[in-house]
């Protein structure tokens, strides 16, 4: 489907009809099969004027927050991560959804661009020494370190450098102090890695 496909050109009064781009992949097919059952009562198109509306919540607004509680509640409570605390932080929107994207290993990097199929001759763009990884780039290169060195300093903390991103913040979250503190130092990896990407 063409992300900027209209419902008319979509619908029919016989049903959907839905022309995907490309074959779809096993582990894709169920989730289409979850759409198809999400959208089956719709009553078709008329004349009214489109808006976006969201019927998860009752006031039809979207938010990641709202999608991420009504993910939880119908996996059963299911989470993979700490990412209440994602969402907690003190951060702008666009920065709480890059830190998932980073402890997720989702960002589109070199290393996420090769799994694509996409040949790239991956370097680090901050060190030019190792491959661009998601690891690597936000925790491991030896400029992300100096970063991460000069705010253990500042805050007087002996750290030891965890694998993984997810890891870190999983890590990051138990610590802080008052609850006034704890919004800050959730805020603290969200800071560094931002600006790093940036």
């Amino acid at each position: 489907m063409h992300p900027d496909s209209k419902i008319s050109e979509m619908w029919s009064q016989q049903g959907w009809n839905l022309v995907f781009r490309r074959l779809l992949n096993d582990w894709e097919i169920e989730g289409v099969i979850e759409l198809l059952n999400m959208i089956e009562g719709f009553p078709g198109t008329n004349l009214e004027t489109d808006s976006l509306l969201w019927r998860q919540h009752p006031d039809g607004r979207f938010s990641v927050n709202r999608l991420y509680k009504w993910d939880l509640s119908v996996t059963g409570g299911r989470k993979t991560g700490s990412w209440s605390a994602v969402w907690k932080s003190v951060a702008p929107a666009k920065v709480k959804c890059f830190v998932w994207l980073v402890a997720r290993r989702a960002c589109l990097m070199h290393e996420a661009l090769q799994k694509r199929g996409i040949n790239i001759a991956s370097r680090c763009l901050l060190c030019k020494e190792a491959l661009e990884t998601n690891k690597h780039l936000f925790l491991h290169c030896k400029v992300t370190t100096q970063v991460w060195t000069l705010f253990f300093n500042l805050a007087s903390l002996n750290w030891c450098m965890l694998e993984h991103t997810a890891d870190l913040l999983s890590c990051w979250i138990r610590r802080g102090g008052s609850k006034s503190q704890k919004k800050w130092w959730r805020t603290v990896p969200a800071c560094i890695w931002w600006n790093i990407w940036k």
